[in-house]
């Protein structure tokens, strides 16, 4: 009777520590599970970042603009953005509480892209560069991009003045933006 009340209690207190073992082998197959299929969203989102660059159809979307020199704005997304459709491509920034050139408070610019490439960068990132022809002249565009689709665009057009986008890439069938009446 001894032996059994022995081995009784010899599996009450070493049963815990196995279910703990167990639970914590869980928790550890979850954890890795997550981690996976967050590297695979972000493959399969930097994968349609770059068909979306190299078919010309994409906008950044800005979240932040910034002048020549670094005072940065929070502005709205869907009225601040550097887009290209094909051969066609346009920037506008807005404020959306006046009227102002376009119907939301700033200015459209739109025209013929020219001279458009993109090249990658030894660290992921992608650099694309090309210029809008407008009736306001010649719009320099030069983007960096990083692999997750943020990206940071200087907008520099025929004077000194340098405007920076900073914001996320889009596919152009998914972007949200609303262009304002062509001032430029």
């Amino acid at each position: 009777m001894k032996k059994i009340i022995t081995i009784l209690l010899s599996i009450l207190l070493i049963a815990p520590a196995f279910a703990q073992e167990s639970k914590k082998e869980q928790k550890k197959a979850a954890k890795e599970a997550k981690k996976e299929e967050k590297a695979k969203q972000q493959a399969e989102a930097a994968a349609i970042m770059l068909v979306s660059l190299e078919t010309r159809q994409f906008v950044l979307e800005a979240e932040f603009l910034a002048d020549k020199g670094g005072q940065r704005i929070v502005v709205q997304s869907n009225l601040n953005f550097v887009g290209v459709d094909g051969d066609k491509g346009a920037f506008q920034f807005g404020n959306g509480q006046s009227v102002g050139y376009n119907g939301v408070g700033g200015v459209t610019v739109e025209g013929d892209v020219k001279d458009f490439e993109i090249k990658e960068a030894k660290n992921g990132t992608f650099i694309v560069n090309f210029r809008i022809v407008s009736s306001f002249g010649n719009i320099f565009v030069n983007m960096s991009v990083s692999s997750g689709g943020n990206a940071t665009a200087n907008v520099k057009g025929n004077s000194s003045a340098t405007l920076r986008y900073t914001g996320t890439i889009v596919p152009l069938n998914a972007s949200r933006v609303y262009k304002g009446s062509r001032t430029l």
